[in-house]
């Protein structure tokens, strides 16, 4: 990944999700998604499959750290967990949640929601941070087509509060 550009990352993950049968509704040329592809497709057993292939093949450990668009397909990535467990067992949180309402707050949900006692965080400053070059435009709009049916499956299973979870507008 080091010797690549973003785009160039971007690109290969769209590959490898794509030879695993992963993203059958999306156009690698237009970039664009097929929406009755992708409802038709999603949430099905091929998707299951074609997302356990992906995983052995691309994802080391079941880590995540090699793939940057799959990690962003948060709907797919839960739904096993809430095929395992009530759904009220399961507190999902956004990063930035730290950055707007401070890291003692996200602690203190989610102690709350474990029924743990509560901990009183010392340090609340960001760790393992780093700049980027900004992302060009046409990555953005990519971006964007690619994630959008994805966020909305997400807010389905999650609820209101996902709505657009990350307008950056």
């Amino acid at each position: 990944w080091r010797s690549l550009s973003f785009e160039e990352v971007i690109d290969l993950d769209i590959k490898n999700m794509k030879d695993c049968g992963l993203i059958p509704y999306w156009n690698a040329i237009t970039k664009e998604v097929d929406l009755r592809c992708f409802y038709e497709y999603v949430g099905s057993g091929e998707e299951d499959a074609a997302w356990e292939k992906y995983l052995k093949k691309h994802v080391l450990m079941n880590t995540g750290s090699h793939s940057l668009l799959s990690r962003g397909m948060y709907e797919l990535q839960l739904r096993s967990w809430y095929q395992a467990f009530p759904k009220a067992s399961i507190l999902v949180l956004k990063l930035e949640d730290m950055s707007s309402g401070g890291v003692q707050g996200v602690v203190d949900r989610a102690l709350s929601h474990l029924e743990l006692p509560q901990y009183k965080v010392r340090d609340e400053g960001a760790k393992n941070t780093r700049e980027y070059e900004p992302m060009k435009q046409d990555t953005e709009d990519m971006l964007r087509r690619f994630y959008a049916p994805h966020n909305e499956r997400m807010k389905a299973l999650l609820g209101d509060e996902w709505t657009d979870p990350w307008s950056y507008e």
